[in-house]
């Protein structure tokens, strides 16, 4: 049996491999939405810089909450019915660039995503998010949906 601490580093170890997170939304009318952004985590959080203009991006801040999946890539997969997955629901908030965190945030995904992150931060539509994930599952594969909580 695996130990709840081998757990959490087999996850952060898969998340850590991620480089976009899966959004599920919901708009105040209850439509949903699909889409995914580039991530970067930091301190058991997860981090997006997403345009204002986005659908995602209206339906997180004013409902405050999603769902955040990362998934192996079907190549990396033996069985596309069994990828290795893991998802959480996520308390969300919008970070203002004036926190320190914002700052050590954009540099991360800087150094992750290369110039790019320059030219969004510049700007005015982007949103620097935090989503907090709270409870979650761990897909190993088949039969092996492990509960976890967080990052």
């Amino acid at each position: 049996m695996t130990s709840s601490s081998e757990i959490a580093l087999e996850v952060r170890e898969f998340v850590g491999k991620c480089k976009t997170v899966i959004l599920s939304t919901v708009s105040d009318t209850a439509e949903p939405n699909a889409s995914y952004a580039p991530f970067v985590h930091e301190s058991g959080t997860i981090y997006v810089l997403v345009s204002g203009l986005a659908k995602h991006t209206s339906n997180l801040l004013s409902t405050g909450r999603c769902h955040a999946m990362f998934i192996a890539d079907e190549k990396d997969s033996v069985n596309v019915f069994a990828r290795k997955r893991v998802s959480y629901a996520c308390e969300v908030s919008l970070v203002d660039r004036e926190q320190s965190v914002a700052n050590l945030v954009f540099e991360k995904m800087q150094q992750r995503f290369g110039p790019t992150i320059g030219m969004l931060v510049s700007l005015p539509d982007f949103r620097l998010v935090r989503l907090q994930p709270g409870q979650g599952v761990w897909v190993r594969g088949f039969a092996q949906a492990i509960p976890v909580e967080g990052i």
